[in-house]
């Protein structure tokens, strides 16, 4: 039987048509690749290898500064003699979508990329756990510091290669540790603060007329952040730093020069101790509804004990006995939120 014409060969049998060069010097290496594949893979590629490009006339393309053996792991993607797309998209795990966001960035592989979005907003959802109270425990011990170092780490990958879904993850746990900042402010040290300044600066500034009903006017400057991550500047910003005459750090950076807020290394330290001072305000204004909350824990215990002092016999040194038990287990309750009175309440009078 006679071999198959040209035009009866099967696809697969038709050898690569493109040679994909791979490292420089002694270390490149030459890849036999099918464009077609490339091209229905990429947009890069597809504009690449479809234009009057030189890539395209002569068949090979050079990325001298790549490592041959990642390209090797990279065209397993897509390489349909390895996997389907179905099952190496599915292969993808946090590891390698870490490694390849890049890869699959820079050559518009947007499918690819979609998978990577949803694997690493996964992974920011496992390291939450239970939710807002596990944030609580990031601050307390070394594997919580790595946690949370983690999220910033995939905050800043999805701000470089536009992961959504991801950035909305990780801006949601840093801006609720941020709400909590009296429970985590040791989280907030200046290294990751700077880490999350990157993102949102640099910064502009724009100033507006606001008109009050006495005829009084008043020039008002509104920081605009020019970065990706615009919430996380906000959610900065938001944080009261005086509770007597609410003040804001909005109100603290307002008064800085532009040159101030953009210098990568000066405003960072400027932000760590404005950081410091709401977490110092929150502790304080946690303390005091604490203390608000045992005074309406105690008086709604006296006012019971009188009312059994109306309706049952007793004395009153009986049920004073009853009261300084309630009050002594608020006592040990302060102790342990940090609340300590030293004023010993009683149902009876002072001597």
């Amino acid at each position: 039987m006679s071999g198959l014409s040209p035009s009866q060969k099967k696809i697969r049998s038709v050898p690569p048509d493109v040679i994909v060069a791979v490292g420089s010097g002694e270390s490149m290496q030459e890849f036999h690749c099918y464009r077609v594949i490339l091209s229905f893979a990429s947009d890069y590629f597809d504009s690449m290898l479809s234009a009057s490009m030189i890539e395209n006339e002569t068949g090979r393309i050079e990325f001298p500064n790549k490592d041959p053996l990642m390209w090797k792991r990279f065209y397993s993607f897509i390489d349909p003699d390895k996997l389907s797309v179905a099952e190496t998209q599915a292969s993808i795990n946090v590891t390698t979508a870490i490694t390849f966001v890049p890869w699959f960035h820079e050559f518009q592989m947007m499918s690819f990329l979609k998978k990577c979005d949803m694997v690493l907003a996964g992974r920011v959802e496992k390291i939450m756990g239970d939710g807002v109270e596990f944030l609580y425990t990031l601050s307390v011990n070394d594997c919580g510091n790595g946690d949370f170092q983690e999220i910033v780490e995939l905050l800043k990958l999805a701000c470089t290669y536009d992961l959504d879904i991801t950035k909305d993850k990780a801006e949601e746990v840093i801006c609720s540790l941020l709400e909590t900042i009296q429970k985590t402010s040791d989280l907030f040290d200046v290294e990751r603060i700077k880490s999350l300044y990157s993102l949102f600066a640099p910064v502009e500034s724009e100033g507006y007329t606001v008109y009050y009903e006495d005829g009084q006017e008043e020039i008002v400057r509104e920081i605009i952040p020019a970065g990706k991550s615009k919430i996380i500047c906000n959610a900065f910003l938001n944080m009261l730093v005086s509770s007597d005459k609410p003040v804001f750090i909005y109100d603290l950076v307002a008064d800085l020069s532009l040159e101030t807020i953009n210098n990568a290394e000066v405003f960072p330290l400027l932000l760590h101790s404005y950081v410091l001072r709401a977490a110092s305000v929150a502790t304080t204004l946690n303390y005091k509804r604490k203390l608000a909350d045992r005074d309406e824990s105690l008086g709604a215990a006296k006012s019971i004990i009188n009312d059994l002092l109306l309706k049952t016999p007793g004395t009153l040194e009986q049920y004073n006995e009853l009261f300084q038990s309630i009050e002594g287990q608020c006592t040990h309750r302060r102790h342990e939120t940090g609340i300590v009175c030293s004023k010993k309440a009683s149902l009876l009078p002072p001597e």
